[in-house]
């Protein structure tokens, strides 16, 4: 697991959340103060979420075809701008339109990140390597807020974006320098994967493809309905900008701090096990936010939250790069990211819907609701698919002894590969 690839993934993609969460939590406060109401607020959130769903599966494609590195430092280039279109925005429709602009960094990165990864991770280690992998992201977006929040204080918001920038511009700095073009194993394999590549039409028949791609629309819709208005429910109870960002926090550090764990127990346990006992529990955490009225309250139970993400989405996660290994790591993960980004859409502007009629309580009580509903569906579709593989297999890359025709030369890296 530890390689330079890896290391160097890890540290980017950690700064390049911190940076990017940052902002989240405080974009629909700021838009609020350039005269935002309920459903611009909700936009303001979830509007990335259109260029993600738009790119995403194309990002992950692309990738596929012309290696990861270029995707990934693009993205961090691409919320580099935002970053400072943000900085100098003069009305809540010209953050909406940085947000989306942020949407493309979003397919660029992380898809592109995940599918790296995924050419890495020998069969039957997926729960293990995402488990691990997956604690930089949430690191990242549990240290964002928190910092975001001291900077609000002391310094303002023009603070937290030109911070932001700088994050990103120190990460598409590190992975300029550090990471290899494409991973051996996409090297090896490029030529091949180009003449055996599925449609998304085809990718998506696969059934385990379907269930994840819906499983993740339906809980981002969910996080799309809810903490879009998480910020403004806890101003609401007397919160100040400092104890906000460390809310926002509880939740990413316990998942970070379980994903490890529960990245072995996907690797032995029942997967679709584990991403249906991770819904519910978090669902019902999700509801009770709306429910109480202290602010310790709250972070208790986005510490529960926490704790429930970590079983579904490393088990989600492991299931993915099986399905990858079928019909194209970037594509299948791209499509999953394209579901993510519609299921923001949808939910951050039904909620500002109802916030609109019924209050900001009502977001929680709606998005708890429907996290749970696509799961009869989730169970249905991936019933007899496989969704682990044979752990005694060895890595990518090396199940067989010599190359395919098509197959491409390896490419000298520095510091010889790996």
């Amino acid at each position: 697991m530890i390689s330079r690839p890896f290391i160097v993934l890890y540290a980017s993609v950690l700064v390049a959340t911190m940076g990017i969460s940052m902002v989240s939590p405080l974009l629909p406060v700021y838009a609020e103060e350039l005269g935002a109401t309920g459903i611009w607020i909700g936009l303001t959130f979830a509007s990335f979420a259109v260029t993600q769903t738009i790119f995403g599966p194309f990002a992950g494609r692309w990738s596929d075809r012309y290696g990861r590195k270029p995707f990934i430092i693009a993205g961090l280039l691409l919320y580099f701008v935002a970053a400072l279109g943000y900085l100098t925005a003069t009305s809540f429709v010209q953050v909406v339109l940085f947000r989306m602009l942020s949407g493309v960094g979003t397919s660029f990165i992380f898809s592109v990140a995940r599918a790296y990864i995924g050419d890495l991770v020998p069969p039957g280690h997926e729960g293990r390597w995402f488990g691990v992998f997956a604690t930089g992201d949430i690191i990242g977006f549990g240290i964002g807020p928190l910092v975001a929040g001291l900077l609000r204080k002391f310094l303002g918001f023009d603070a937290v974006f030109i911070s932001m920038a700088l994050l990103m511009a120190s990460s598409a700095l590190i992975v300029t320098l550090l990471l290899p073009r494409i991973s051996p194993e996409v090297r090896l394999r490029a030529a091949a994967r180009r003449e055996s590549e599925l449609s998304f039409r085809l990718a998506m028949s696969d059934r385990l493809v379907l269930a994840i791609t819906l499983t993740m629309l339906v809980t981002s819709f969910s996080f799309g309905s809810t903490f879009s208005f998480l910020a403004v429910k806890l101003e609401g109870l007397g919160t100040g900008a400092v104890l906000i960002g460390l809310t926002f926090s509880m939740e990413s550090f316990a998942s970070a701090l379980m994903q490890p764990f529960t990245g072995r127990l996907a690797d032995r346990a029942n997967r679709r096990v584990l991403v249906v006992a991770g819904i519910v529990f978090t669902a019902v955490m999700l509801a009770l936010v709306g429910v109480v009225q202290h602010v310790a309250l709250v972070m208790l139970l986005l510490v529960g939250m926490g704790v429930g993400q970590s079983f579904s989405f490393v088990a989600s996660s492991a299931m993915q790069v099986v399905a990858g290994r079928r019909v194209g790591m970037g594509t299948v993960i791209g499509l999953g990211s394209a579901g993510n980004g519609l299921g923001i859409i949808l939910g951050s502007v039904i909620a500002g819907l109802i916030v609109d009629s019924s209050g900001v309580d009502a977001a929680f009580y709606f998005g708890g609701a429907m996290m749970v509903v696509g799961l009869p569906l989730f169970w249905w579709l991936s019933r007899g698919v496989p969704v682990t593989e044979d752990p005694s297999l060895p890595p990518p890359g090396q199940q067989r002894s010599g190359p395919l025709p098509g197959d491409i030369a390896p490419e000298p890296t520095v510091g010889g590969g790996r």
